[in-house]
């Protein structure tokens, strides 16, 4: 997992995150809301129960949904 947060840390902008999570965005959305994704992304990574044992791939996965479903909310 330290290998992931790691990469994960490195990120700075919501354009950032989506390309490395390989999430197709418009930029039209993503200019007009790039902070309220991100917070929202943080928002579901909070909340989310069950994180802590699991493997990279696995925990990429969750990411990729929560940062997903964040974009979505604004599209």
């Amino acid at each position: 997992m330290e290998d992931l947060i790691t990469r994960l840390k490195a990120l700075s902008s919501a354009e950032d995150f989506l390309n490395f999570f390989g999430i197709a965005y418009e930029e039209r959305v993503v200019h007009v809301n790039r902070l309220h994704i991100l917070k929202r992304f943080y928002q579901y990574l909070h909340r989310a129960e069950g994180l802590a044992g699991l493997d990279d791939v696995a925990l990429f996965r969750h990411y990729r949904a929560f940062l997903s479903q964040a974009y979505q909310d604004f599209v």
